[in-house]
């Protein structure tokens, strides 16, 4: 992960605290968002899953990855109550959420995963109390794509499921 600070010169260019980081831009139906490259840990293309039983909706299966099965959430049917499109830019985003003992991969099936771009400078859009997961707009990346925290993206009846998977196997 690539983190910088800006330096001023002369009067333009960023202010010495402005940080600059990387963000994967993607599509979640007609919502265009990005996450921070620091909660990425590796990005697959769309594949076959195991099947969960009983799961939720937007659970839409368990991935072998790194020796353990990671469960995938289609952002796609938890944000617009419809499954991700079946296409070459549908691709499974794996990240790390949680704290410690509460750590968990979890791999977030979203489209259009197209880039990782230079974050630059964001801007505040609304603040929705019932979303807190969405956070500032990237302002210099044409359609404004707001970043998500995927710690917050997940109701935390979702999140029991995964944090007690974990400590029960």
């Amino acid at each position: 992960m690539r983190e910088c600070r800006g330096r001023q010169d002369a009067g333009s260019g960023p202010s010495p605290d402005f940080i600059s980081m990387l963000a994967l831009v993607f599509r979640a139906g007609s919502a265009e968002l990005a996450v921070a490259a620091r909660h990425i840990i590796e990005v697959l293309p769309r594949m076959p899953l195991r099947e969960p039983s009983l799961a939720p909706p937007a659970v839409v299966g368990l991935l072998p990855f790194r020796g353990t099965l990671t469960p995938v959430v289609d952002l796609c049917q938890l944000i617009c109550g419809r499954p991700a499109a079946p296409q070459l830019g549908t691709r499974i985003i794996v990240v790390q959420i949680g704290e410690g003992a509460q750590r968990r991969l979890v791999g977030l099936m979203a489209e259009d995963v197209s880039e990782l771009v230079d974050s630059g400078h964001t801007a505040r859009g609304l603040h929705l109390p019932e979303h807190a997961w969405l956070g500032d707009h990237l302002s210099l990346e044409s359609g404004l794509p707001q970043l998500v925290e995927p710690s917050e993206l997940m109701p935390q009846a979702l999140l029991a499921l995964f944090v007690a998977a974990e400590s029960s196997a």
